[in-house]
């Protein structure tokens, strides 16, 4: 923890918005002491010791959570004089991933547990001069901001002992708050990966003044391998035209932070580009408002940068070149992972051994500071999405202080109105689902089934009692929870429930009309509340109650005799059947007074069959809830089906080049669906409960 002569600083003329400051201090140390360093900044850091990378990644804040890091740094010590630097970058804007607060760094130094040195007056300081500062343009409204680099004027500040042209540091108030410290493991810097050239060209810019992602989605190419000659891991590329451009194939999808290493004759501009998929001979780096590109501008001669704040999700790293002779050492990506004890699968089906290992693959690239949906376009933490990956995380890697983590984050997410944020931290972009805050319960009771911890539970029961409330207070008349709608602020709330027609919900409405896969929702909620509160000794009698009542009136105003099969929606989309709607009722008890017949052939088959009816299928993400309903029915029946579609599901994306696997299987190529998505790693899940590997 801090020394009490630690003080929040601060540049004392630093912008308001994507704002990068140095700073440095100096100690006299002693080799084989042990060093700690305790840190914390709002809202990234990079630190180096005696001009080695020594850490970065600060973990997800709130205003009222405000979590340090512990590192140690001894292996960085020398005898004598030592220098401490770090970078900050101060973002300043909210995102779905961050929330704006004040900028500052405090930090302790600490020699066997002896203060050595702590932020104050006495650190120096100055903006960087490598990075750009001050444009605050976004990557996705989900990631946050996109960064670029002059290395014209970067001056290696890193690895100085003298720092001439900085100033003391001015003391900003320390966060009321207090601190916490870091409730999981650090994530860890893994090697370079070696990719292949997949495309290489010369190019020209139609628009040269036009921001980089749309440099490089609009340039005219042309394709010729012949430009590029390799020898010893070197690739050199010569034009007879300023203009070059190259793709590197990292041969999987990864996630890490962009390295290159290049020489050209002259300073010239270079543009990055990142993504997941080819079309029309490069990646797409302008998808609506989305900008998956970085400004890089190179000096003369050698250029060699490692970015250790933004992890790019990516396989392909595209670049475009404003010379006409470039050397390239290294273009590519060094992945960061959290620290996992990862399972080998072995059930002697190699098919299924497959789908494991990259089910695994894609939980990896979903996990750094908590739980991600995606690595490439948002890298946020849902509660729906983290459901799947704690499940299938709990029997992989046998892990639970990371669930916990994340689980903790999403309750300091609860709004005024009661609802979780849409994402654990979210700024003013928060546009929250209202049936993913039932999820959160679904996950609570699931995190206590798992690891025996009820102390989460105990600590965020207020929490876990306001959802409930914020939802039993909407019931009306007909004893159903009213879907939330707020006609003044028509973006205020979005009634989604998956990517499908009718059920990817309104993001506004005018009528308080009910719709049966919300209520659903609240009875499992109300199931899984009653369970935790017998774990943790709470009278659990009312909870039940409401669940049955629940139940009662979700069959009696979603039930249609005739076609026995639930409506979705009170007001809308009568003339459409949700195979969803099907799972959820079945699954929380409503369809208990009804012919299930229907319901479980729809489910069976996804909803493919004739029913004389319209079906909307069941995707990938929510294939848990029509699973678990077919299970619950009859698990010695239907588990050799669910195996089955699984084989035949996951085979399909691995036919087609799949490392990881997607958020949708029938994803529209070169829009912005992820390929990879942890909600997409279920069947280690049902291959863990449904096989006997024994």
């Amino acid at each position: 923890m801090f020394s009490k002569n630690a003080k929040m600083i601060w540049y004392q003329d630093a912008l308001e918005q994507d704002e990068y400051i140095d700073f440095a201090g100096f100690f006299v140390g002693k080799k084989g002491k042990s060093y700690h360093l305790d840190i914390f900044c709002d809202s990234d850091y990079t630190l180096w010791v005696n001009g080695e990378l020594a850490a970065f990644g600060q973990y997800p804040c709130f205003p009222d959570y405000k979590v340090y890091d512990t590192v140690d740094i001894s292996r960085h010590i020398r005898d004598g004089k030592n220098t401490l630097c770090i970078l900050v970058w101060y973002y300043g804007f909210d995102s779905m991933t961050y929330i704006r607060d004040e900028a500052g760094l405090v930090f302790t130094l600490s020699a066997d547990d002896e203060e050595v040195l702590s932020s104050s007056e006495k650190i120096l300081c100055r903006p960087d001069r490598g990075y750009i500062r001050g444009r605050a343009i976004p990557i996705t409204t989900q990631l946050g901001l996109r960064y670029g680099f002059d290395n014209a004027q970067e001056d290696n500040w890193y690895q100085k002992t003298e720092f001439s042209d900085f100033v003391p540091a001015i003391e900003n108030p320390l966060p009321g708050c207090g601190f916490t410290k870091r409730p999981i493991q650090k994530t860890v810097l893994k090697d370079r990966i070696f990719g292949t050239c997949s495309l290489c060209g010369s190019f020209f810019y139609e628009n040269p003044d036009a921001p980089a992602a749309d440099r490089m989605q609009n340039a005219a190419l042309t394709l010729s391998k012949q430009m590029m000659q390799e020898a010893d891991g070197v690739r050199s590329f010569s034009s007879g035209q300023e203009g070059i451009w190259f793709i590197v194939d990292l041969g999987a999808e990864t996630c890490g932070f962009l390295d290159l290493d290049f020489e050209v004759p002259k300073a010239c501009r270079v543009d990055i580009g990142f993504g997941e998929h080819i079309l029309d001979g490069r990646c797409r780096t302008r998808i609506d408002a989305r900008d998956f590109s970085i400004d890089f501008y190179a000096k003369a001669g050698r250029n060699q940068f490692l970015n250790t704040f933004r992890r790019l999700g990516c396989r392909y790293i595209q670049v475009f070149a404003e010379t006409t002779e470039i050397k390239v050492y290294y273009a590519g990506i060094r992945p960061v992972e959290y620290p996992l004890a990862v399972k080998q699968y072995q059930s002697g089906n190699p098919l299924r051994d497959a789908i494991y290992a990259v089910c695994e693959n894609t939980l990896i690239h979903c996990m750094h500071e908590h739980y991600e949906d995606c690595p490439w376009r948002e890298q946020a933490l849902y509660t729906m999405d983290s459901r799947n990956q704690m499940l299938c995380g709990y029997y992989c890697f046998s892990e639970y202080e990371f669930a916990r983590a994340s689980l903790y984050l999403i309750a300091k997410s609860q709004r005024p109105d009661g609802l979780l944020a849409i994402c654990s931290p979210a700024g003013t972009e928060d546009v929250p689902i209202p049936c993913f805050s039932l999820a959160y319960l679904i996950q609570m009771q699931e995190y206590i089934d798992y690891s025996g911890d009820t102390s989460l539970a105990k600590e965020c029961f207020g929490v876990l009692k306001t959802i409930l409330k914020t939802f039993t207070e909407r019931m009306g008349k007909n004893g159903l929870a009213e879907r939330f709608y707020d006609p003044e602020k028509r973006t205020n709330y979005w009634n989604f429930y998956e990517w499908s027609p009718t059920m990817i919900g309104q993001f506004y409405t005018e009528t308080p009309d009910t719709e049966a896969p919300m209520n659903a929702f609240l009875s499992l909620a109300l199931g899984a509340m009653a369970n935790i509160c017998n774990a943790i000794g709470e009278d659990s009698s009312e909870y039940i109650r409401m669940r049955q009542e629940l139940n009662d009136n979700i069959y009696k105003y979603f039930y249609c005799e005739k076609d026995k099969l639930f409506f979705s929606f009170q007001g809308r989309d009568r003339e459409q059947y949700s195979v969803l709607t099907q799972a959820l009722c079945l699954l929380c008890g409503a369809a208990e007074q009804a012919d299930k017949s229907v319901m479980l052939r729809v489910l069976s088959e996804n909803g493919s069959g004739d029913y004389g009816v319209t079906m909307v299928p069941n995707t990938l993400s929510m294939n848990c809830y029509r699973f678990d309903a077919l299970l619950l029915e009859d698990k010695e029946k239907y588990a050799p089906l669910i195996l089955k579609e699984l084989d035949e599901t996951y085979l399909y994306m691995l036919r087609q080049g799949a490392t990881s696997f997607w958020e949708t299987v029938n994803f529209a190529n070169g829009d912005a669906e992820s390929l990879c998505h942890g909600w997409s790693a279920l069947p280690i899940y049902y291959y863990e409960t449904l096989i006997d590997n024994r």
